[in-house]
C-alpha cells in the first residue's frame, strides 16, 4: 500500500491510473483504523488525531475529481497522502 501511494507521490503522470487501487486499500484501512480507535482509552491523543485522518480519506475517496488531468493528478495525490496517513495511523495504534 504504501509503495503504490509512494509512486503515485513520486510519479505524477501514472498517478491517475491507481486511484481505484488506493481508493480499495482506504476501504480496508479505516475500518481497521476505526476499529483500533474505538480500543483506545477514552480522549486519547492519538486516537482522535487517527479519527481525523479517517473522516478524512473517507470524503477524499468519495470526492470527485476536479477538471482537466491536473485535477485529476491533485485528487490522486490527496488519496495517496490519505493512504499513507491510514497506514501510519493503523501502526501507531496497533503498537499500543
Amino acid at each position: 500500500m504504501r509503495d503504490v501511494a509512494r509512486e503515485v507521490l513520486a510519479d505524477e503522470g501514472a498517478a491517475v491510473d491507481v486511484v481505484p487501487a488506493m481508493r480499495g486499500f482506504v476501504d480496508l484501512l479505516a475500518p481497521e483504523v476505526q476499529a483500533l480507535i474505538s480500543r483506545a482509552p477514552l480522549g486519547d491523543s492519538s486516537a482522535k488525531v487517527a479519527q481525523v485522518a479517517v473522516d478524512g480519506a473517507c470524503l477524499r475517496v468519495t470526492t470527485p475529481p476536479g477538471f482537466g488531468p491536473e485535477g485529476a493528478r491533485r485528487h490522486a495525490r490527496k488519496v495517496a497522502l490519505s493512504v499513507l496517513s491510514l497506514c501510519d495511523h493503523y501502526e501507531n495504534l496497533q503498537d499500543r
